[in-house]
């Protein structure tokens, strides 16, 4: 009787336990350009940034109107989000961020949906791609090469790692894809 437990425990894979603060890395950055209004002919142009992930306690990702079960709002408003920063490269190689209207630093939902559909759960953890677009910053006059620093939050308030992608070109064509 013990020799068979302990072949059954032998053939099983233990379960990999993983931290509550999410782990991101930079898988690739890809151009596209559309066209925004088809009646006015307005183009948008973004990067669409790819991304891996994985979160311990799998709080990843916003449903809409989520409260937890006492009917408050999670900390920070429930809100799953994505940081990131688009920064310029100067002549004597160091960084400092493009400044948009609002600010350098912007911020965008992470959709349950998208992180549940390309995911795959090991009890409460969470693990895969997130591919969220990025808008484009305009007026880029006198400006070559660039990066973006990213991070995110999970519902709990956990911020996870910051990564950068490669720098690159933002005369890169649609289609131009990014990667390590």
């Amino acid at each position: 009787m013990f020799g068979f437990i302990i072949c059954c425990l032998s053939g099983c894979e233990p379960i990999q336990s993983y931290s509550d603060i999410p782990e991101i890395h930079f898988k690739k950055l890809v151009f596209r350009d559309t066209i925004d209004n088809p009646i006015l002919g307005n183009f948008k142009k973004y990067a669409l940034l790819t991304f891996s992930f994985i979160d311990g306690d799998g709080d990843l990702g916003v449903k809409p109107q989520e409260k937890k079960p006492d009917g408050t709002y999670f900390p920070g408003g429930g809100i799953s989000r994505i940081y990131y920063t688009w920064f310029q490269k100067n002549a004597d190689q160091t960084y400092e961020p493009y400044q948009f209207i609002n600010g350098a630093t912007t911020s965008s939902k992470i959709p349950y949906e998208d992180v549940m559909d390309k995911s795959e759960a090991q009890n409460k953890t969470l693990k895969g791609i997130i591919e969220i677009e990025l808008s484009k910053p305009g007026n880029l006059s006198g400006i070559d090469t660039m990066r973006i620093e990213f991070y995110i939050f999970d519902r709990a308030g956990n911020q996870s790692n910051i990564e950068y992608t490669p720098d690159f070109s933002i005369f890169s064509e649609p289609g131009a894809e990014i990667t390590k």
